[in-house]
């Protein structure tokens, strides 16, 4: 297989060579990015030359935790070059025209008013260059009434395709979204965009645009429901634990006031397991719950029973009993455990960046074997990396200093 000019891919990483712009804010399209990274390509992420990329102030977002670090730009920035460039300039702009004339990808969640206006749509730069890959994020997709919208993934792919209302239990109030909890799954559908374009340009010798969205990643994520809404199923409502319809795939508290989370699918077969891990043998004669009939029309009482049951031990005790008889259910974690969890480290979920002594990061979910992933590098200071840039592009350090002066490009204040 070969790259641009025929030459044979030796390169240590995957997409060694790749060469990524970012004209994009937050994180959805800058976490596709951040998988490319991880694989080796060379990522720039252009930033406004006064505030930068907001998504650099999220943590101070409440109720976000408070840390010294900034830890949703070491996350979604790492090992990539800032370079704060004013694109509403003539000469802004004409550079960053030039990065994505030389670029393999572009990414960018810009509307597609904006983009017009700047004379970055895709039709714009394909001309300059046939072989880039266009990647477009958006909030609501850029066809319909809503395509100029603003979306997060709070918004779009959360409440708007139905999940936030979902999971509500009748009666209860609308529960909060975490933050990037779409973005990170939806940053995923787009690299598999980009990646089959760039399978294709290996093929064919062309670019193309590939888009995705916040709200179709958000129908994606609730498609079950979705179906059965097309199938037209009965309306989907999570019922309150008084009126349970299955004891079985239900969450408990445990004597330490941890949870767990019992997921017998396949109840016919795990149930003798599971009365034998509770000591609830007897169980399996009662007429109640004889059968999978009985336990949905017993559900409520078998939940109460259950929920007595695991108040009166711990969490490592129910967890002991329940792998020893191979009952589905999965530990409720808490957020400080995980960096020490044992199951994550083992299967190498945190990184730490180079660079940073004690500081770790969550890699990308992607593995291929025989394909290293690049060390997680340090995330980059605003403009860190604009007169390298530059220079590359075959400015003079003349003409970047009167970018500077003009208040085109910005450079890291000094001991920042």
């Amino acid at each position: 297989m070969t790259r641009d000019e025929g030459t044979l891919m030796t390169d240590k990483y995957l997409l060694d060579g790749i060469r990524v712009v970012e004209l994009a804010t937050f994180v959805f399209g800058p976490a596709a990015g951040t998988i490319l990274g991880d694989f080796g390509a060379d990522v720039v992420h252009i930033e406004h030359p006064q505030i930068g990329d907001a998504y650099r102030h999220l943590p101070q977002l409440r109720p976000l935790p408070e840390c010294a670090e900034n830890y949703c730009w070491i996350l979604t920035a790492r090992g990539k070059k800032s370079i704060a460039l004013d694109v509403r300039s003539k000469e802004g702009h004409d550079v960053a025209v030039e990065l994505v004339r030389r670029a393999d990808v572009f990414i960018t969640n810009l509307h597609p008013s904006v983009l017009e206006k700047l004379a970055m749509r895709y039709e714009d730069v394909a001309a300059l260059n046939p072989r880039l890959i266009y990647a477009h994020a958006t909030g609501y997709g850029d066809q319909g009434a809503e395509a100029e919208k603003p979306g997060y993934d709070a918004t779009a792919w959360w409440a708007r395709s139905g999940l936030m209302d979902a999971i509500r239990p009748h009666g209860a109030d609308f529960p909060l979204a975490t933050a990037a909890m779409g973005d990170h799954p939806s940053s995923i559908a787009l690299f598999g965009a980009i990646a089959l374009a760039l399978f294709d340009r290996e093929r064919t010798g062309k670019g193309r645009r590939v888009r995705s969205s916040l709200l179709a990643n958000g129908a994606w994520a609730n498609s079950i429901l979705l179906q059965a809404a097309l199938c037209g199923g009965t309306t989907y409502e999570v019922p309150p634990r008084s009126h349970s319809l299955n004891a079985l795939v239900c969450p408990y508290v445990c004597a330490d006031g941890r949870g767990l989370y019992l997921a017998m699918v396949q109840e016919a077969v795990e149930w003798d397991r599971f009365t034998q891990a509770i000591g609830r043998t007897e169980l399996r004669n009662d007429p109640r719950y004889k059968d999978l009939p009985s336990r949905r029309a017993n559900a409520p009482s078998l939940v109460n029973i259950l929920d007595a049951v695991f108040a009166s031990k711990p969490l490592a005790y129910w967890r002991g009993e329940l792998d020893r008889n191979t009952v589905t259910f999965g530990v409720i974690a808490q957020i400080d455990e995980l960096p020490d969890d044992p199951q994550l480290n083992a299967n190498g979920v945190f990184r730490a960046v180079d660079g940073s002594p004690g500081l770790r990061t969550i890699d990308s979910p992607l593995h291929l074997d025989g394909a290293e992933k690049r060390p997680p590098g340090r995330a980059p200071e605003l403009g860190e990396h604009g007169r390298e840039i530059l220079r590359d592009l075959g400015y003079p350090d003349a003409r970047i200093d009167a970018l500077v002066s003009a208040g085109v490009l910005r450079e890291p204040v000094s001991g920042s």
